[in-house]
């Protein structure tokens, strides 16, 4: 019966139990696992993500790289990313400085950054505004600030095509004011919510922090349910080219302020690049039979 290495990683965090969980399981070179047993234990551990790597050369600079949700395969996940590139460079510590993923989304690169931080690099997704925004835009803007909150921010939408999510850029709200918010969408509005038939809301804000420049909160909007994303890498490859385009800022720190919360660095070397620093923490590792 094969058996792997398996790790569960806080991912965008220095503390263990913040940022966002994701499993990583290695596949040595020599051995193999079809996708429906890395499904298996995608839905047995049931964490947000889990990724499987597999070397795919011997000098272990380059490797498969595979995401899935507790239900399905996933085409692309930045906080999982982070946490393999985490276990291979800092825990296994591979003799190498960088490894590049053949991923569903494209080939991507991580790297050994400063104090354990993991550097990875992904393609920009820069979103288009919405000059005149259906009444589903309002609905889901309504439930997520409410209706005195509605009033008062100002609020600019925007889509990603390539996540295909709705990001809505907020003014006049402060940093306490947007991190105690929650998205509570009614029996009567979900409907029209759900017909969007979009992979998630995604609310940004500058901050008013001197530490920080951007804060984030990411809900999904499908039929999984309407659940916080908790660090989501991927949300950050659409904020930076929209900070970048709207107010010149080539280098974010962002806080994304879910319950778990997490931090990353976000910076864009040319308009077609995210480079996305952030940290980890391993919180469990053993093996699992197949």
């Amino acid at each position: 019966m094969p058996t792997f290495e398996i790790y569960v990683v806080d991912a965008f965090t220095t503390a263990r139990f913040g940022g966002n969980a994701a499993a990583v399981v290695v596949i040595p070179h020599d051995k193999d696992m079809d996708e429906a047993t890395m499904q298996s234990i995608a839905s047995e551990v049931n964490l947000p993500m889990s990724a499987f790597v597999k070397a795919q050369t011997s000098d272990q600079a380059s490797y498969k790289l595979l995401w899935f949700n507790p239900t399905a395969k996933a085409a692309f996940c930045g906080h999982a990313t982070l946490a393999a590139g985490h276990v291979l460079l800092n825990i296994l510590k591979l003799p190498v400085t960088s490894i590049q993923f053949d991923s569903p989304a494209g080939v991507l690169n991580a790297r050994k950054g400063s104090a354990d931080e993991i550097v990875l690099q992904f393609p920009s997704s820069p979103p288009t505004v919405v000059t005149e925004p259906p009444s589903a835009y309002r609905t889901v803007l309504h439930a997520f600030t409410g209706p005195s909150l509605a009033e008062t921010a100002t609020a600019v939408f925007y889509y990603a095509p390539r996540a295909n999510d709705l990001v809505i850029l907020l003014d006049g709200i402060d940093d306490t004011e947007f991190a105690a918010l929650d998205f509570a969408p009614s029996a009567d509005t979900s409907q029209e919510i759900l017909a969007l038939n979009m992979r998630a809301a995604v609310f940004v804000a500058r901050s008013q922090r001197d530490d920080t420049d951007s804060i984030a909160r990411v809900f999904h909007i499908n039929n999984a349910g309407f659940d916080e994303d908790q660090v989501t890498g991927s949300a950050h490859t659409i904020i930076a080219p929209l900070f970048s385009s709207l107010f010149g800022m080539q280098r974010i720190r962002a806080h994304q302020c879910s319950r778990r919360g997490g931090r990353m660095l976000i910076e864009m070397p040319d308009s077609d690049t995210v480079v996305i620093s952030g940290n980890a923490v391993t919180v469990i590792q053993g093996n699992i039979s197949t």
